[in-house]
């Protein structure tokens, strides 16, 4: 229900302006009382690295470092248009009863916390592929071109993608 209030709280700041830019992908749900495929951390090690990219009708940056300890910890920045910093994101990819979760924090501009203390936002892993991570409401896909295209459910009708580039 907390999780719901803050996507709620996401689309009222962004939603007029969900999935302005990039490019759809497929963003899939886990039903409920579906097992989750194996899957380990090294399957997603093509996602470390800074990625700039658009989204939300801004400016957004990702920061996701290389495995460790079976996880990979990740940071986002959302900028508007105006160059002013909208929201931070703290996540990060966790091994799990033999496969992948999302585990992620909201912050404003202040680094006040979204969600309850001890609170985050969980996306279960629901399927898997070379170059593809498909969790419940997010996707990861990097396409042949070596871009990344991210997508995430705001509800159950809007959805908002981003479209990122290697940086340097």
């Amino acid at each position: 229900m907390h999780a719901r209030y803050l996507l709620f709280c996401l689309m009222l700041i962004c939603g007029p302006l969900a999935g302005a830019s990039g490019k759809p992908v497929a963003v899939y749900s886990l039903e409920e009382g579906a097992a989750q495929p194996a899957a380990a951390i090294e399957d997603i090690s093509w996602l470390a690295g800074r990625w700039v990219g658009e989204g939300l009708g801004g400016t957004a940056e990702d920061v996701i470092a290389p495995a460790s300890g079976g996880q990979m910890m990740g940071m986002f920045r959302h900028s508007k248009a105006d160059g002013s910093v909208n929201f931070y994101e703290f996540y990060l990819f966790a091994e799990q009863d033999g496969s992948l979760t999302v585990r992620l924090k909201h912050f404003s501009p202040m680094l006040a916390g979204w969600e309850e203390k001890a609170g985050f936002v969980e996306f279960p892993l629901v399927a898997i592929e070379k170059r593809a991570a498909y969790f419940d409401g997010l996707t990861y896909a990097l396409g042949e071109d070596g871009d990344l295209t991210v997508g995430v459910r705001l509800d159950e009708e809007q959805f908002a993608y981003f479209q990122y580039r290697k940086a340097e």
